[in-house]
């Protein structure tokens, strides 16, 4: 199935410029990365000035990361950067390096941006290495509880969500609060509480490649600690270099 992500390419110098700027004012961390030896690698920055009138802007390793991102950008004549805080994706050429210490880089003439809501959020569908486990009293009285072990659809560091039958929909209502849902994500495991946010009937359409109507639940995340929060952005940062090709026009 095609990944529902949406990338938005956006080419307004005004709008690249007030994005930077944010980032600036923020202090974001950005993130330089790059492919060696088929793995991706990272190196934390964050953005010192901007020049516009030289149309350009500096980053600057963050402590203890400077030997990582020199070794990222070496005698390159571009570098890829991520801005996790907006979702930003951009490819800049390299104007001058004063390393290890400041990385000159051209403003782009285009960026990338994924459709964020309150996080970056990935599609997941068909991928049986991101799951969901938890059990669920019925919504009848004195009911058996129920094991449910979902793929997830979608991920996000602020909540999932995923498919399930008519039958089963009647589990679910907006505004229960489950106790311990053990998400796995690739290497990453977690206990979380989660709300439920909606419970919504799916028809199949020529889009999403359903064979039959199913009901999509969606939670959010209750109790989710800023270590584990990080670690899902991380994994969905490298989950969306799929998608990357974007950024290549």
């Amino acid at each position: 199935m095609k990944s529902s992500n949406d990338l938005s390419k956006v080419q307004d110098e005004g709008i690249i410029l007030g994005l930077l700027q944010g980032a600036k004012d923020k202090g974001c961390e950005i993130f330089v990365w790059r492919f060696l030896g088929g793995e991706k690698h990272l190196g934390l920055t964050r953005i010192e000035s901007i020049r516009k009138l030289r149309g350009d802007f500096c980053i600057v390793p963050q402590p203890g990361q400077e030997r990582a991102v020199q070794e990222l950008i070496g005698s390159l004549n571009f570098i890829d950067l991520y801005v996790p805080e907006y979702c930003l994706l951009l490819r800049c050429d390299i104007k001058q390096t004063d390393a290890p210490q400041r990385y000159y880089l051209k403003i782009p003439e285009f960026v990338a941006q994924i459709d964020r809501r309150k996080s970056a959020r990935l599609n997941t569908q068909g991928d049986d290495s991101i799951q969901v486990k938890f059990s669920k009293l019925p919504p009848i009285p004195k009911g058996i509880k129920q094991q449910f072990t979902k793929n997830c659809f979608d991920l996000s560091a602020g909540g999932l969500s995923f498919y399930t039958s008519r039958q089963e929909s009647k589990f679910f209502k907006v505004g229960d609060i489950d106790k311990e849902l053990q998400l796995r994500a690739g290497d990453i495991q977690l206990n979380l509480d989660g709300e439920v946010t909606s419970v919504i009937e799916v028809e199949p359409d020529e889009f999403n490649g359903l064979s039959y109507k199913v009901w999509r639940v969606s939670y959010r995340f209750l109790n989710i600690d800023q270590i584990s929060q990080k670690n899902l952005e991380r994994f969905i940062f490298k989950r969306i270099k799929d998608e990357l090709h974007v950024i290549n026009g």
